[in-house]
Parts: C-alpha cells; structure tokens; sequence
C-alpha cells in the first residue's frame, strides 16, 4: 500500500531540482530506503512543490499513463545517481547515462514544454515537468556547479556544498548532522 508523501522544505535541500529528484528516497546509504514517489500522486505532489506544474489538481489532469510516467520519473532519477555519484567522487562521467537524459530531454521537448525567445523552459505536461528535469540534469552534467557536488555521509543524499571551508558532510544539520552528533555523543559517554 502506498501513502502519498507529503513534500515540504526538508525534501528540497540539496541546491538544484535535478538534485533534489535524485533525493527522492528516503535513503541511498548504505542501502536503498523507501521510495518517496511511489505512486503517481507523489511524483505530482512533487512536481507541484518543485514549482513545475502550476497547480495541484487531479492525476488525470496531468498524466495519461501514471504506470509510464511513474517508470520513467524512477529512470530519469537513476540516471541521476549514475551522474552525479561520478561527480562526487570525481570520475568520468558515464556516457550511456548522460546520453539517457538527451533522450528524456529529446522526447519531451517535441510536445510537452514551452520555451520562450529567453530559453525559458515551461511544462505544460508531466511528462514535460520531468524534461525540465531532465534538463537541469543535463546541464549540471554538463556545466558541474562551482561548489562541488557532495554525497551526505549518513544517507547518501546529493547536495552542492556551499559551506564556508567546503567540508560539509550531511544532507541537513537539521536531519543527519543531528543524528550523527547524537551517535557521536552517545559512543562517548559510559
């Protein structure tokens, strides 16, 4: 049985949608936890609160074939993995992943978005709020962001490091900076 999660500022820590998108389980260290979109209505709950689907209304609104959009939006994000684990830890980039976000990006592109003479890009589909995604993730391929991308040390989260010294090492203080200081203590006292 799924529950539609319930999205808020938590969700959204990482610096970048396409960040953000891979973050949507619940961990990835040391191993998968829960999927956080597993129903459709989590993947549109989602997009509405990323902003990329103007209002919040029925599935049917917005997806033709939820099982199709739903696999696609769990491919988009494991090509996201691929991607930004690689720049995490520094390796080439993979080019089978990287051509794997052209294609989401090629599709949606022909019907499903909007873009204006300033290369704004709007969605006008599900489908097309997943290729601006899709695009985010290319053009951080692409154009990696100046402060590095980092993995959390506790649960695998993507984020971009804009701390001070660059030495960040959790998603959130608020979440897994909180948990490991609290382990941290709890091994020191007797």
């Amino acid at each position: 049985m799924s529950t539609t999660t319930t999205w808020s500022d938590d969700h959204f820590i990482a610096g970048d949608v396409a960040l953000d998108f891979a973050n949507t389980v619940y961990r990835r260290t040391p191993e998968i936890g829960a999927d956080l979109i597993d129903s459709v209505d989590a993947l549109i709950a989602w997009l509405h609160y990323a902003e990329l689907l103007p209002t919040l209304g029925d599935t049917r609104d917005y997806v033709d074939d939820p099982p199709a959009a739903l696999r696609e939006a769990h491919d988009i994000r494991g090509l996201f993995w691929v991607i930004f684990e690689a720049q995490a830890v520094g390796r080439e980039l993979p080019a089978d992943a990287l051509a794997g976000l052209f294609d989401v990006a090629r599709l949606g592109i022909s019907n499903d978005v909007t873009i204006g003479p300033d290369g704004s890009v709007t969605p006008r589909t599900t489908r097309g709020a997943l290729t601006v995604v899709a695009l985010h993730g290319v053009r951080a391929a692409l154009n990696p962001w100046s402060p590095p991308v980092r993995t959390c040390d506790r649960c695998g989260w993507f984020f971009i490091d804009t701390s001070r010294g660059r030495r960040r090492r959790w998603c959130s203080m608020k979440t897994c900076g909180n948990q490991a200081k609290a382990a941290r203590y709890r091994s020191s006292r007797p």
